[in-house]
């Protein structure tokens, strides 16, 4: 064979040597261990998001985008009897639009493939900002414990599409993605979840530390611009400009969010929050290591935003990493970025067991009503007493799960939308759900007929002593007492 054709040879090259020229095999193509320990990350990602639908809130997002699909954008409250016409900012409506299209498509089923999808992406994208660390054990240790706080806090519902907007943000910063992408990246944010501020606030975090670093110009400076343009052009919407000032009216109902678990401080007692200590940690020791305030400043104001709300804590476990990653660079010789075949193996390997777990889990029921009174409804339905003409009193997430069974005809007692409904409303379910003195007189003033309430609390006991109301079904978790 002549040196020309062993050059022109797909799989063979000319080599030099003391005897001429020897066809030398080109090295084929192969992943690297890191790749291989990210497409693991993506998979377990995907694998978080693709659980069963069982969120309460996600419940009322889907009735809703059904009812827009139906009716159009409401403008005021269709599900209570308590605040009907109430004024409604349904600031998720391009996430619940989503929803219903998929339902209406192929089924619950899109809609857990729809969040594996972004989960895993989040996931991926949790990977590629451990880079700077370049050790192997010291980005698979953040990665790990990320993936932790991922595994409770990331469910479907629209902050799921927040997190993968917030990474996409984080890319930017780092100089991975071009900051022009901002721009639609803010406008779906806006529409999509009331989390934004925090995309802008991380960003804002970032440039203020890089100037203290001695950055004359910081180089966030242009994403940041690019996301507020992507915000102001948020306001091009159904709604109209009302979905941007919507986080600040939301903050405002302060006492109406305190009762809400995920709006309030973290308890330690979970996994996910013992997780983010050991974030926590783990980025102090970062910055003593390689102090910057580039690092410092974002960390300082999202761990006071996650000890104000548990909430939070999945942002501020995307936000900690590329200053987490940074401290921990030199951390250990191997950075598993050679090639080589047994990586190829071991992608193999992980596609097959993470697809096949994937298949498995997606083939489950699409719901999990567990915490939901199933056969507590399916009974008031068959006595007639599940219907907008029956004034049924329910905590808030029974009233999220009425919303998806019957939608605009639900006429619940209350959901989890507390940026809607008066504080009057709200304070009455609070009174109802501590037993107060007032429970008979909030009962009264609603003219309820039914109460559908968890069986053994105290407002079960107060039920069961009163001649006023009888108890007409019970099973271990709920009971339900009509009027007289």
């Amino acid at each position: 064979m002549s040196t020309a054709a062993v050059a022109e040879s797909p799989s063979e090259g000319t080599g030099g040597g003391p005897g001429g020229d020897r066809p030398v095999r080109r090295t084929p193509w192969y992943p690297s261990l890191s790749a291989v320990v990210g497409l693991i990350v993506v998979l377990v990602g995907a694998y978080i998001g693709a659980a069963r639908l069982a969120d309460n809130s996600f419940l009322t997002h889907l009735a809703t985008g059904r009812y827009i699909l139906e009716h159009g954008f409401p403008h005021g409250d269709v599900y209570s009897f308590t605040a009907p016409g109430e004024r409604w900012v349904v600031q998720s409506w391009l996430a619940s639009v989503v929803y219903a299209a998929l339902d209406r498509t192929v089924g619950l089923v899109g809609i857990r493939v729809l969040t594996a999808v972004l989960a895993g992406a989040t996931a991926g994208i949790l990977w590629t900002l451990t880079r700077p660390a370049k050790g192997l054990v010291a980005r698979m240790a953040i990665a790990a414990v990320g993936l932790t706080v991922a595994a409770t806090m990331w469910s479907p519902r629209p902050l799921m599409i927040g997190l993968l907007l917030l990474g996409i943000t984080l890319l930017t910063a780092e100089r991975r993605l071009p900051p022009w992408l901002l721009l639609p990246v803010f406008w779906i944010w806006v529409n999509s979840h009331g989390s934004f501020p925090l995309g802008l606030l991380v960003l804002g975090c970032f440039a203020l530390g890089s100037r203290l670093d001695g950055e004359r110009r910081p180089t966030e400076l242009r994403p940041l611009a690019w996301a507020l343009g992507g915000t102001v052009l948020g306001a091009v919407n159904p709604l109209g400009p009302v979905l941007l000032t919507f986080p600040i009216s939301l903050l405002r109902r302060q006492d109406s969010l305190s009762f809400i678990v995920e709006w309030r401080s973290p308890m330690f007692t979970e996994a996910y929050a013992r997780a983010f200590l050991v974030l926590v940690v783990m980025m102090i020791a970062a910055l003593v290591r390689r102090p910057s305030w580039r690092a410092a400043i974002p960390f300082a104001v999202f761990v006071v935003l996650s000890l104000t709300a548990a909430r939070n804590i999945p942002v501020a476990a995307l936000v900690l990493v590329p200053g987490m990653a940074r401290g921990a660079e030199g951390l250990g010789d191997l950075t598993g970025e050679a090639r080589s075949r047994a990586a190829a193996l071991f992608a193999v390997v992980a596609l097959v067991i993470g697809g096949s777990a994937l298949v498995v889990r997606l083939r489950e029921p699409d719901l999990d009503l567990r915490d939901f009174p199933v056969d507590a409804v399916a009974w008031l339905d068959q006595q007639g007493l599940f219907g907008p003409d029956t004034r049924r009193v329910t905590p808030d997430y029974v009233g999220n799960y009425s919303e998806l069974l019957l939608g605009d005809r639900a006429a619940v007692f209350g959901d989890d939308r507390v940026d809607m409904f008066p504080q009057a409303v709200v304070d009455d379910e609070v009174a109802l759900l501590k037993g107060g003195p007032t429970w008979r007189r909030v009962l009264d003033r609603w003219d309820a007929d039914v109460v559908l309430w968890t069986r053994g609390s105290q407002l079960d006991l107060l039920l069961s002593a009163d001649d006023g109301w009888r108890l007409a079904y019970v099973d271990q978790t709920w009971v339900v007492y009509i009027r007289r």
